[in-house]
């Protein structure tokens, strides 16, 4: 039954903040661009259609799969969509029935039956709120498991990050459009020279300022001749050879000579590359004309040493892969500040913890002073208020301190850092992204500094690239922590689906439980035995398995000899006893030695080098059959919880097989002698010939709770009789036999009417205690001279709570015998009062009685069953009564079914013609005479 949940607040859907986060990741993501989630939603789901939408002020599908085009093609209006109350909600909305859960059921599409199964889980963004849904559907019932849920949640968080991803991308392109007009304004040009050519190449700007009107490539050696200064030339030279061969930077002032003829005062600026091979391979830089400005060449010289850093540290920035790079990164940049050492701080989506990222430096003089080593992971930093670094990335507010007095006045630890880094400095400034606080990021200098606005713009500028990217990060670790819980999850789900397909494929538990461990080997473990106990509760070797298989033989051998050997400590035995699993991350020789006192065995066991395991119980009912041990070598390490679990579902289910599988063999043997005993052979008195048939529900049950009867009594009456009795196990079985055999012994006995004979029965039931109950249908074929004369039969009969008879009358009309109600079930009230029904059958007519299996089922109430009956007989009506029973349980009973049937019909012959060779001979008890094969009184129809 859905969970009762009150509606989606009101005031939730058009929350100004919600709408715009939506908005914010809707501008990045087109329709269709998640189709592939959509896809593997659907897959982990196992649903024929999945949805990704987000919901503004309506409902925006962003990726789909199996849902029709007119669905998923644009906008849709938020009344009546199950995901707008996903969201409102702010749960996961589990509806295995729309219809019948309160939170959906008033929707249109529950209404008219087109929403069904729905499973919808939030999308949150970083912000907090819920800004869509990924969900999946079903046109059928589903009753939803917790790991699809669990599943679809996780897949949630990877299409967040998705968006999310998307989204600092946009800023980032638009932060790196930015840059590029700015480069466009202040005329700064790029260039690039390859050493290995030796040739220069020149973008159109830095072409303009050597006077050519579009990019150039040129050899090194004419940019020195031609275009730089003589007076310039050797030192230029020099410089850049330094730096090839520090593999470093450099930045040079000199004066070009332009293609016109004029001079012009540049600053270059380079980088070394190294290739592949360590070598220097390639030179990246800018290059502006300060000509106009050569007059305040500090000033513009630092203003261009500014933004070429800014633009080195976004191109960097953007190849960075992990969150340790970034100090290195930004370090080169502050540097134009004077700065010498940096300081990130990162609060990592995985745990939540605020991680440092030092740059070397700082690393090298903590781990020195201290005499630790720093992990290279960044170092866990408590969320206080003790120092800047911490307070910025709570606070989210910028701290400028321009010498040392001042930042330890406002935090008095810092006196102990400034003492152990030499500290004069600092700066620190929020990292955030679209109102998200990230962490902080921190500058010092090793010398006073007074911070000019320049300077604040600089590190606000630099602050943003690293926010960026630091976002693009953490969503980059969300993606891939969701893809590798999922992935996880996913093979989890499959090892479970692989070991229920092999435990239900067969009852031969022998054959089961060898290919059970050949599933969990070695999806689950390394090796892994499986032992289950005997009818006396001693343990025996079933199955093992190894991934190594030339190791199969030996662990066969330990596994027999463990068995014959081990004490009540070992852990099988433990398990089994217990019924309660035992996680060892370690193997403990100690432990090996209590358990197994033998030292051959020992011995077989060190050979297979086990390092860590995890035994869990074979459960069924309550009771624990043996046990399943599961083992990894010291390369693969102990068993995670999520593994333990799936162990303990595992021998869960095996359990249940094995439990099953016992059942079966008690059943089968005992089913073999009920249905011998009870189940006889109807008579074939007279021109009477009854046809019998019984079904079990399921494969191993020869018998059930449903029987039937058919006999002579004294006076050469043919007593019918069917029944059910409440339940379909054994004991309805045993219940039944009882009730067969009293209802054939007072009928037999008192030639009663049929409701004197149910109420006698009623009153045994209750009289010697039985305590059953059981619907039955008595009937008694009687006939006097004239209804011999007539060729017609008398059928007197009493129902206790059981389906009617349906006579198939010789015109080929079928009608149900149920005029009116049936009397009580017994078991119930033995006082109450039974009725006898009389119906005329003329020669010809067929009677059937039947169980209600044949008739109900799960997805049918009984008067459809009951009409679909009647159709097929009325579509039979001419068959031979044998090929008729077995027409109607052909279309009506289903393999699965999970009820018995039981099936007797009558087919009165015409009395006044012998027996037509279809219904064979007469078979009657040897006190009673045959009847004459012809009647010659009777007025049989030619």
């Amino acid at each position: 039954m859905a969970s009762a949940l009150p509606p989606p607040q009101s005031d939730v859907l058009p929350d100004p903040r919600r709408v715009a986060a939506a908005r914010r990741l809707l501008a990045e993501a087109s329709p269709g661009v998640h189709d592939r989630l959509a896809q593997l939603a659907a897959r982990l789901a196992g649903t024929p259609a999945a949805l990704v939408c987000l919901v503004t002020d309506a409902e925006v599908p962003v990726g789909s799969c199996g849902l029709p085009a007119s669905v998923v093609s644009g906008p849709l209006p938020l009344e009546g969509s199950p995901c707008a109350v996903t969201v409102g909600l702010g749960v996961p909305v589990v509806a295995p029935d729309a219809a019948q859960d309160q939170r959906l059921a008033g929707l249109p599409a529950a209404v008219d039956g087109a929403l069904v199964a729905y499973l919808g889980v939030p999308l949150r963004a970083r912000s907090g709120q819920a800004v869509g849904a990924l969900a999946v559907f079903d046109g059928v019932r589903r009753d939803w498991s917790p790991d699809q849920v669990a599943s679809l949640e996780q897949l949630a968080a990877s299409v967040v990050a998705e968006l999310e991803l998307s989204a600092a991308r946009s800023a980032a392109d638009t932060s790196l459009m930015r840059l590029e007009l700015a480069l466009e304004a202040s005329a700064v040009g790029t260039w690039e020279v390859d050493l290995q050519r030796e040739t220069i190449d020149w973008d159109e700007r830095c072409a303009a300022i050597f006077g050519y009107d579009s990019t150039v490539r040129m050899a090194l050696d004419r940019l020195f001749d031609r275009h730089v200064h003589p007076d310039d030339r050797a030192r230029a030279q020099e410089e850049m050879q330094a730096a090839v061969d520090a593999l470093a930077q450099y930045t040079v002032e000199l004066r070009v000579l332009r293609a016109d003829g004029v001079v012009r005062w540049t600053v270059s600026r380079g980088r070394v590359l190294a290739g592949p091979d360590g070598a220097p391979q390639r030179i990246v830089g800018t290059v502006v004309d300060v000509t106009e400005a050569h007059e305040q060449a500090d000033r513009e010289l630092a203003a261009v040493r500014r933004a070429a850093a800014i633009a080195e540290v976004a191109a960097e920035l953007a190849g960075a892969t992990q969150v340790t790079q970034l100090a290195e990164i930004a370090l080169r940049a502050a540097a134009v500040l004077g700065a010498e050492a940096i300081g990130l701080a990162v609060v990592d989506p995985r745990d939540g913890e605020l991680y440092l990222h030092l740059t070397r430096r700082i690393l090298d003089t903590v781990a020195s002073a201290a005499d630790v080593a720093l992990p290279a992971g960044g170092v866990q930093t408590p969320m206080d208020d003790a120092l800047p670094i911490q307070w910025v990335a709570r606070q989210g507010e910028a701290l400028l301190f321009a010498d040392a007095a001042e930042v330890e006045a406002r935090f008095p630890r810092m006196a102990e850092v400034n003492a152990m880094l030499g500290t004069r400095a600092l700066a620190a400034l929020p990292l955030r992204v679209e109102g998200r606080l990230l962490g902080s990021f921190t500058v010092v200098w090793t010398t006073e500094h007074a911070f000019t606005a320049t300077d604040v713009e600089l590190l606000e500028g630099l602050t943003a690239q690293l926010a960026l990217t630091a976002s693009r990060l953490r969503a980059d670790i969300v993606r891939a922590d969701a893809v590798a819980a999922m992935t996880a999850a996913t093979a989890r789900l499959q090892l479970l689906a692989d070991a229920g397909r092999v435990l239900s494929g067969t009852l031969e538990i022998t054959g089961q439980v060898g290919q059970l461990a050949d599933v969990v080997v070695p999806t689950l473990a390394d090796w892994c035995w499986l032992v289950v106990t005997d009818e006396q509760g001693r343990l025996h070797e079933m199955a093992s398995a190894h991934r190594d298989p030339e190791l199969r033989a030996e662990l066969e051998l330990y596994v027999h000899s463990m068995v014959a050997v081990m004490t009540e400590e070992a852990a099988a035995a433990v398990v089994t006893r217990t019924g309660r699993p035992l996680v060892l991350p370690r193997i403990d020789a100690a432990r090996v030695e209590r358990a197994i006192p033998e030292p051959a065995t020992r011995e077989l066991l060190g050979r297979l080098g086990p390092a860590s395991g995890v035994v869990v119980p074979l459960t069924a009912r309550g009771q624990s059959l043996g046990a399943l041990g599961l083992f990894n070598g010291a390369e693969r390490g102990p068993h995670t919880p999520a593994e333990v679990e799936t162990a303990l579902e595992v021998g869960r289910r095996a359990g249940l097989a094995l439990h099953h599988a016992r059942l079966f063999g008690q059943q089968r043997a005992l089913a073999g002698a009920l249905q011998h005993s009870m189940l006889t052979d109807p008579p074939e008195p007279d021109h009477c010939e009854i046809v019998v048939r019984y079904v079990p529900a399921a494969d191993g049950a020869e018998i059930g709770g449903d029987w039937y009867d058919a006999f002579l009594e004294p006076g050469g009456a043919t007593v019918l009789a069917i029944g059910d009795v409440v339940g379909h196990d054994v004991r309805a079985a045993a219940a039944m036999g009882q009730l067969r055999s009293l209802l054939r012994g007072i009928s037999y006995s008192s030639g009663a009417p049929p409701a004197q004979v149910l109420a006698q029965v009623d009153r045994a039931v209750r009289g010697l205690g039985l305590d059953t109950m059981a619907t039955a249908l008595v009937a008694r074929l009687e006939q006097t001279d004239d209804d011999l004369r007539a060729d017609r039969t008398l059928m007197r009969w009493s129902s206790a709570g059981h389906p009617p008879p349906v006579l198939l009358r010789p015109d080929g009309q079928v009608q149900v015998l149920d005029g009116d109600l049936p009397d009580l079930l017994l078991g119930v009230d033995p006082s109450v009062a039974r009725h006898d029904r009389v119906a005329v059958l003329p020669a010809g007519s067929t009677v059937f009685l039947h169980t209600d299996g044949l008739v109900e089922r799960r997805d049918r109430d009984l008067d459809a069953g009951t009409a679909a009956l009647v159709s097929v007989l009325a579509e039979y009506a001419v068959l031979p009564l044998t090929d008729l029973c077995d027409r109607v349980l052909e279309r009506l009973f289903l393999p699965d079914a999970e009820d018995d049937v039981a099936l007797l019909a009558v087919r009165l012959h015409p009395q006044g013609r012998p027996r037509p060779p279809e219904a064979g001979p007469q078979v009657v008890p040897p006190e009673f005479p045959p009847a004459p094969a012809v009647h010659p009184e009777a007025r049989t129809a030619r």
